[in-house]
């Protein structure tokens, strides 16, 4: 498995990691929200966490 990859360029080895990166920060980012209403997600308001 390490020997196929070792062969290919660098700027492929950043596009599959990053391609992985948005797979597993996405359950946790708001983005997760599109798939309950994608119609109206444009247009929602910015989320506000925490006040001070």
């Amino acid at each position: 498995m390490v020997e196929s990859i070792s062969q290919v360029s660098l700027l492929f080895k950043l596009h599959i990691f990053l391609g992985i990166t948005v797979f597993l920060v996405f359950p946790f980012s708001r983005l997760v929200h599109i798939w309950s209403a994608p119609v109206t997600y444009p247009m929602r308001a910015y989320q506000v966490v925490r006040q001070r």
